[in-house]
């Protein structure tokens, strides 16, 4: 072999092995950068028109980590307070998804929750109530998770429950709380005094079957997510009194499968979480679609299944989504045995 032939053959072995080690590396970088779906248990937060600004969150038990991040509020000072049912606490962020503080326990002393908790919202006085679904109450804090008050039981008389999912206040500072079970609305003083009900089992006008999120515009109106067999959004009064209602069972623009959480902005819009479709529904206060975002997918504007939503002052909007419940609903457990790519066995542990 000739000393050109050799200078050849080396260049050609050190060609080869930069390729190799640029592989390498962008494999390396592949893998550091995929989103999995063992990480999708996170909070999403947008801008109005359904543009990503942060995210945050990853499976586990570590501060800012979730099991089955729920239900989800806003403080007057922008605080996000997000229920976890697997992790039975509540966790408390800034704006931006800092960790701030959290509480809560199983149990059923007081402090303590069920391991299903759903609903959060937070009142005119920053005082945060929680729906405490298993054990069949609301529990009422402060700011920094003191505990304040609580009340109900299992049962259907007033006052009672059966599983309570959704929280909300009218400007008189009124609770009114979706009993799931029931299939009823409960109006209640600030301290829990049952004041009245209204809502039966069933398909007719102002009937409910398996309600889900509870939420009340600044004019005082209670809209209602029937779901299931009912699919349709229904607007009351603060006594019960049926305004108007809209929806069907479906996923075409207007439809709902397993609606979850219900919210405002400041124009007055009618923010529907829309979680068996992965998207949230935007509508006019009279029920006609104004726009939506959202499909199912791990990319920036995407969910897998989207629980609840606020929106804060400047009309942020932050959504809850994760993996692991009730995947058979609509096209999500297709995906999921679809997209096995996006699981890894750290996922499982």
């Amino acid at each position: 072999m000739n000393e050109t032939s050799l200078i050849f053959l080396l260049f050609l072995l050190v060609y080869v092995l930069v390729l190799t080690d640029q592989h390498a590396i962008t494999l390396a970088s592949d893998q550091e950068n995929e989103l999995y779906l063992c990480e999708i248990h996170r909070i999403k937060k947008f801008d109005t028109r359904g543009n990503l600004i942060t995210s945050w969150g990853t499976k586990g038990t570590g501060d800012g980590q979730f099991l089955h991040p729920h239900g989800i509020a806003v403080d007057s000072s922008g605080n996000v307070y997000v229920t976890d049912e697997e992790r039975q606490d509540v966790q408390k962020f800034d704006s931006n998804g800092t960790f701030i503080t959290k509480w809560g326990s199983p149990g059923r002393e007081q402090g303590q929750f069920s391991p299903r908790i759903e609903d959060i919202n937070i009142d005119s006085s920053n005082n945060v109530y929680v729906v405490d679904y298993g054990n069949n109450r609301i529990q009422k804090f402060d700011s920094n998770g003191t505990f304040i008050t609580m009340w109900g039981s299992k049962g259907s008389d007033e006052g009672q429950f059966n599983r309570p999912w959704g929280v909300a206040f009218d400007s008189s500072g009124n609770v009114y709380v979706s009993d799931l079970r029931n299939n009823r609305i409960q109006k209640f003083d600030r301290n829990g005094t049952f004041i009245t009900m209204w809502g039966s089992e069933g398909t007719g006008p102002g009937d409910f079957i398996h309600i889900h999120g509870v939420a009340i515009d600044p004019d005082d109106n209670v809209y209602v997510s029937d779901a299931r067999e009912n699919g349709r959004v229904e607007k009351f009064d603060t006594n019960g009194k049926l305004i108007t209602m809209w929806g069907t069972l479906g996923d075409a623009p207007g439809q709902f499968v397993e609606h979850h959480g219900i919210d405002f902005d400041s124009s007055g819009h009618v923010y529907v979480v829309d979680t068996g479709n992965a998207r949230i529904q935007v509508f006019t206060p009279l029920g006609k679609l104004f726009y939506s975002f959202g499909t199912l997918g791990v990319g920036d504007a995407q969910f897998i299944m989207p629980q609840d939503m606020a929106i804060d002052s400047s009309d942020h909007i932050y959504v809850s989504d994760i993996v692991d419940a009730h995947p058979e609903i609509s096209g999500i457990e297709r995906f999921l045995s679809e997209r096995q790519d996006l699981t890894r066995p750290s996922c499982n542990s």
